[in-house]
Parts: structure tokens; C-alpha cells; sequence
């Protein structure tokens, strides 16, 4: 916990504007439901609904290391859904804008996490 504090407090030093800055990529998987970005933001939260294999794939393809293009994929602001139902969301919030970490005006942080989910969309949904 210690070493993630000191990079966000490292970060936040300097002027915090894009998504690349927050969300670090490669995005790694835990195994469990989270990903986490290589400065250590918790980037996704998987559902139950989604297999093994399925976020392997979109952690991948997120990466770059594949391609992955989902049809009838969506999102209603952090929450992304597979022809309706919900799949997984976009986190981060309190990393954002926590006293402890970076500390963004809300407007700023909106601002970042909003331009990572329409990336996350953008690599992921089948136009």
C-alpha cells in the first residue's frame, strides 16, 4: 500500500491531464474480479457473468496484445454491458479524486475517467 501512495503522491506533483497518466497500461488481471494499471489504479471490476477466458481476452485486447470486438457491447457511464446485461465496470473514482491520492477536482477527474471508458470502448466494441 505504502509503495502505490508514494507513486500517486510522486504523480501528483506534476499536472495530471490524461488518461495515460492514471491509467497505466498494461492492464494486469488478479484473478479474481479486478485489473489493476501498472502504476496500481484498479482500472476494471469484472461480473460473475463473465468467464475465465472472456477477461483474459479483454484485458488483452485492451493491451493491445489482441484484438476483441464485442457487438452489442455499451456503457452507461462506468458500467459496460453485453446486449443489456452487465458485464463489468470502469473504477478508479477514488483514486481520482481521494485526499490520499491525487485529489482532482471532480470536474478534472470526470474529465480522465471518462476519456479511459471511451477507450475502453473504443478497443473493445465492434462498430
Amino acid at each position: 500500500m505504502y509503495v502505490v501512495i508514494k507513486r500517486f503522491l510522486g504523480m501528483a506533483k506534476k499536472e495530471i491531464t490524461k488518461w495515460e497518466q492514471v491509467y497505466q497500461l498494461p492492464i494486469k488481471y488478479d484473478d479474481m474480479n479486478y485489473c489493476w494499471s501498472k502504476n496500481g489504479t484498479m482500472t476494471l471490476m469484472f461480473d460473475k457473468v463473465v468467464s475465465e477466458g472472456d477477461r483474459q481476452m479483454i484485458v488483452k485486447a485492451l493491451n493491445g496484445e489482441t484484438e476483441l470486438k464485442m457487438e452489442g457491447l455499451t456503457f452507461d457511464g462506468c458500467d459496460f454491458l453485453l446486449d443489456g446485461t452487465y458485464i463489468f465496470c470502469v473504477r478508479g473514482w477514488g483514486n481520482l479524486t481521494g485526499i490520499g491520492a491525487l485529489n482532482l477536482p471532480e470536474e478534472k477527474a470526470l474529465k480522465i475517467q471518462d476519456e479511459f471508458i471511451n477507450h475502453v470502448h473504443r478497443a473493445l466494441a465492434k462498430t
